[in-house]
């Protein structure tokens, strides 16, 4: 018997067109077109695994990875361009489904994680200094720290890129000292402040350890809800402020 197609409403299509982001995963094109001074889709749900597969698609997907048993859950569902799911579909290769399956499981983890943004707060406070980082003019010379930010290598384990331990280093041994002396500062102005962030860090930290994220996430994941709680704050300051507590062992700790 088969299974009939979801009538996609206008919520289920919004999802998957923010889920990419607005671009189709394989070739990058707009899934919008403007006529008229009105924005239309140029985009279809497609079926990762598909919606009624052919003797041929059930042998060669026989052993795979799926992501629901509900063949027409969004789940199952991503937006592709017009072009590119036709070709998705015909022929169905085993490599092209295994890309999808990669991009779409990307993207529920990455959903499960920002539900949790809206229930770990951080200080209003912090903005402050997010905001000093970005508008500071002056030229800051690197400062030898005591340890000369041994405490990265130490913490860092396979699981952090390279060059993102690289980028670590590099913003502590420029930023630690300008962003300590501001915590400091707020200190003085709000009682307690730099204590109760370093917690909230830290709590935050141990939440995404927890679900066994691996430091290149944690670090890019932390980052981000920095940014989103602090009204889409300056992306590279947030990475500052993360490198900060991974230096004072708030983080990787």
């Amino acid at each position: 018997m088969q299974a009939n197609r979801k009538s996609m409403n206008e919520n289920d299509n919004m999802i998957l067109f923010s889920e990419v982001e607005g671009m189709c995963p394989f070739c990058s094109k707009s899934l919008l077109y403007v006529k008229d001074g009105i924005r239309r889709k140029i985009f279809e749900a497609a079926h990762i695994y598909p919606l009624n597969p052919t003797k041929e698609e059930s042998l060669l997907l026989k052993n795979v990875e799926k992501l629901s048993q509900n063949v027409n859950d969004l789940n199952n569902l991503i937006a592709l361009c017009r072009d590119c799911h036709k070709k998705f579909d015909s022929p169905r290769t085993i490599e092209e489904y295994k890309k999808l399956l990669i991009i779409k499981k990307e993207i529920i983890r990455r959903n499960e994680r920002r539900a949790d943004y809206h229930s770990y707060q951080i200080e209003a406070e912090i903005k402050i200094i997010l905001n000093k980082l970005v508008e500071n003019e002056n030229e800051l010379s690197p400062q030898i720290l005591n340890l000369d930010a041994l405490k990265v290598d130490e913490k860092a384990n396979i699981t952090l890129n390279r060059l993102t331990k690289r980028r670590i280093k590099s913003d502590v041994a420029d930023y630690y000292f300008f962003v300590k002396e501001q915590f400091i500062m707020l200190d003085k102005e709000c009682q307690y402040s730099f204590d109760t962030i370093a917690s909230q860090v830290n709590t935050f930290y141990l939440k995404l350890k927890k679900n066994k994220h691996t430091q290149e996430e944690i670090y890019n994941h932390m980052a981000e809800w920095l940014s989103k709680k602090t009204e889409n704050s300056s992306l590279e300051a947030c990475k500052i402020i993360v490198s900060f507590f991974i230096q004072n062992c708030e983080v990787f700790s």
